[in-house]
């Protein structure tokens, strides 16, 4: 007589366990990073380090406390002129180094100029970012020598 209960189960396609738990670590990167912002922490940091650490993250979301005070800055990389050149210049270096690797494996003329106003633009942000930063550090040299009134 034939076992028809493990014949059957036999026969149901299992599941693949990493998709279950890749899915399951996914959901709670989600969720974590739901109860980051609720603790006034930053979400999306929360969400990456959830997806490498998974309960642990949750484990330290839950446990620290959630931060009060507000920040002393703006996050954003375009306001302040000297990040908002930095972020510029990592954009031509990266287009740049595109370029230049289409230019070596096409060894096409166009490229090699296109890669060298590219340089030529990545020095300039550079320079730029560097006098920008300058006159910020100077500002904040000077307000904290001024005397407060």
């Amino acid at each position: 007589m034939r076992n028809f209960v493990g014949e059957t189960v036999n026969q149901i396609s299992q599941p693949d366990g990493w998709l279950l738990n890749g899915g399951g670590w996914f959901v709670l990167a989600l969720v974590n990073a739901g109860l980051a912002e609720q603790k006034n922490r930053a979400r999306g940091a929360w969400f990456v380090a959830s997806l490498f650490l998974g309960p642990f993250a949750t484990f330290l979301i839950v446990v620290w406390e959630p931060v009060t005070e507000a920040s002393l800055e703006a996050l954003h990389p375009l306001i302040k002129p000297d990040d908002r050149y930095l972020t510029l210049a990592f954009l031509v270096f990266v287009l740049t180094g595109v370029l230049i690797f289409l230019a070596v494996l096409g060894n096409d003329w166009y490229m090699w100029t296109a890669s060298g106003f590219g340089a030529a633009g990545l020095v300039a942000l550079l320079v730029l970012f560097q006098r920008a930063r300058a006159q910020r550090i100077a500002a904040r040299a000077l307000a904290a020598n001024r005397p407060s009134s």
